[in-house]
């Protein structure tokens, strides 16, 4: 009886360890920082349905701020689906990468739509994400993120401006 006592008590000791290795380093955390960065190449073609229905690939390239005054590199590519008029559907997604100074990076990638509020002649922006990797204090990086913002500059007729500022908000957690 003893021999199975201690035989139980050494699988429960050993499911519990095995849980704490597969149990985050950090749980719940949250981030947050504010993206400005400027439109650096765009190249868009004309979908045959419409004469203002664009396709295409973007790449925005800035900084990342961060509370408490740390900032980083930003730089996103992705593609759009949009109609080039307000109150037309606007959609876009991507992939985005911030480089911090201590060689730590973070990857992410993203969904997310552009909407004319109130006559704007400007778009905002909404979206939703997720991590892909980390590097660095990021490693093992998992989570979701949402942004939301706008454009604060247009594009002129030689596709050049387009600047952004966006925020976002991230619960993650780092595993081991």
């Amino acid at each position: 009886m003893r021999h199975r006592i201690k035989a139980a008590a050494a699988l429960t000791a050993l499911a519990a360890l095995t849980l704490l290795a597969w149990a985050p380093a950090q749980a719940g955390q949250k981030m947050t920082w504010k993206e400005v960065s400027h439109l650096t190449q765009v190249h868009k073609m004309k979908a045959p349905d419409a004469e203002d229905h664009l396709l295409g690939l973007y790449e925005h390239k800035g900084v990342a701020l961060f509370p408490g005054g740390e900032a980083a590199s930003f730089s996103s590519q992705g593609n759009f689906d949009v109609y080039d008029r307000q109150g037309g559907e606007r959609d876009h997604g991507g992939y985005g990468k911030i480089s911090f100074a201590d060689g730590s990076t973070i990857y992410f990638k993203c969904q997310g739509q552009e909407h004319f509020k109130d006559g704007a002649k400007l778009p905002s922006v909404t979206g939703k994400g997720s991590f892909m990797k980390g590097t660095g204090r990021f490693k093992g990086i998992k989570g979701a993120l949402s942004y939301e913002g706008g454009y604060v500059t247009g594009l002129d007729d030689k596709d050049t401006g387009g600047d952004a500022v966006l925020n976002y908000q991230a619960d993650y957690t780092l595993e081991k």
